[in-house]
């Protein structure tokens, strides 16, 4: 796995998070919520067609269980392959990060967006019966894409899964369903999950093996 895309990744996320919660949250979602690009078609039609394709709208843990089964299945027949390896570190990560999210918001009980800005009253956000903190879609998308991203080997593959994960959170804040900080900490916690499984597995995620080389005319001599 790339463990310089999963810190980055974690990197970024926790930046992005300490930016939110140190005061942009608010700012940023009165502003989305004022310029009328709220509920943007490109994001409400487009999550809308991620989540049925992903399975998501199904069933929250559909997607986590079909990697591991298929993970399992293609590992105990193909043990050398890379996809079955892969797909079992994104059913194991995306597991655990949606666990952990869901412990964070029973935790935390924050307010959406959309429900602080109708009532208008900001002194009340945290602990108030809400579920807007980690984000729930940024625990299934990131959690899932990120570790198959990570053990990609092309760079446009791992840019392209990325791309569908911050398409996903950056359409819960345009929706008013999270704030910067929610979907930042799950994009967080899914990194870190996923660095933690590249180090416990990395026998099971060797790197790509490079081209093999011709022998030199020294070596060939000796």
């Amino acid at each position: 796995m790339d463990r310089r895309l999963l810190a980055f990744t974690a990197f970024a996320a926790a930046l992005l998070m300490l930016v939110g919660l140190a005061g942009a949250d608010r700012p940023l979602a009165e502003w989305v919520h004022a310029s009328g690009i709220e509920n943007a078609p490109v994001f409400l039609v487009g999550l809308g067609a991620l989540d049925t394709i992903s399975g998501m709208r199904i069933w929250f843990w559909l997607a986590g269980c079909v990697a591991l089964g298929l993970g399992a299945l293609g590992w105990a027949a193909w043990r050398d392959a890379r996809w079955p390896r892969a797909l079992l570190a994104a059913g194991i990560v995306q597991v655990a990060t949606m666990h952990t999210m869901s412990f964070g918001k029973s935790l935390f009980g924050r307010l959406r967006p959309h429900e602080v800005l109708t009532s208008g009253d900001w002194s009340q956000v945290w602990h108030a019966g809400g579920g807007s903190f980690p984000s729930g879609h940024s625990a299934f998308y990131f959690g899932l894409l990120l570790p198959i991203a990570a053990a990609c080997p092309r760079a446009w593959q791992r840019a392209l899964l990325v791309a569908i994960a911050a398409f996903a959170i950056v359409a819960r804040i345009d929706l008013a369903k999270h704030f910067l900080s929610d979907v930042s900490a799950s994009a967080l916690i899914a990194a870190l999950y996923a660095l933690l499984a590249a180090t416990l597995l990395r026998r099971w995620l060797p790197a790509p093996a490079g081209p093999a080389r011709a022998p030199t005319a020294a070596g060939a001599a000796a």
